[in-house]
């Protein structure tokens, strides 16, 4: 079994190559985060961050157990996904709309008010059901059979803190960036930023629906 220090970076590296990839969700962060500011951006990020985690903890302790369930089960939980993805996309691109018609009618639209609380559920919820999330865990399965040891709890927690961690650092960084860009951003970029995100979302939920039935 490899030592908890090995463990910790392999969970590190792992964390990190499946945030850095820009896609739906990473767009939805910065778009959050020009839109609310680094706290609600910054909930966002932890959130992603935290379900990548609980993913890890998931497929280091039955990895095999859950591939098999997806196997049985797979095309209800694509549906579940893709429907969630699916609203979750549209919701975007309505709010998108109905602000730029509002900033056409008037010099002062507002941005529909949230909270760091509802943006972390909002973020953990998509996160959940994002596919690529869960088939990269999946994927790293058979790397991870048999290094639980004689201590699975110590093993777990040092491969999971390792995952939140590179997740967090990553996640943390394009919340930053948005931030960092806020004040230089007009809202006809906000608003394509947003129709962008939305988008990518209503089409990743498309695909997973369609191969549900492939």
């Amino acid at each position: 079994m490899p030592n908890l220090a090995e463990l910790f970076i392999f969970g590190l590296t792992a964390g990190i190559a499946l945030a850095i990839p820009v896609g739906p969700m990473a767009l939805l962060l910065i778009d959050t985060t020009l839109r609310h500011g680094l706290r609600v951006g910054a909930a966002g990020a932890l959130a992603m961050a935290s379900v990548d985690a609980t993913y890890a903890v998931v497929v280091f302790l039955a990895g095999s157990a859950v591939a098999s369930i997806l196997g049985t089960y797979g095309i209800w939980f694509s549906l579940i996904g893709a429907a969630i993805l699916l609203g979750l996309g549209g919701q975007t691109i309505y709010k998108a709309l109905s602000q730029r018609r509002a900033s056409e009618g008037s010099s002062g639209a507002q941005v529909e008010a949230t909270t760091a609380g509802k943006t972390f559920l909002k973020f953990a919820a998509a996160t959940v059901v994002n596919p690529p999330t869960a088939l990269y865990f999946l994927a790293i399965t058979p790397s991870l059979v048999g290094l639980t040891g004689s201590d699975p709890v110590a093993a777990t927690f040092a491969f999971a803190s390792g995952v939140f961690l590179g997740s967090a650092v990553w996640q943390q960084a394009l919340a930053l960036s948005g931030a960092a860009i806020r004040g230089i951003t007009t809202p006809r970029v906000r608003t394509w930023l947003s129709l962008a995100g939305g988008a990518m979302i209503v089409a990743l939920a498309i695909v997973l629906a369609a191969r549900a039935f492939g």
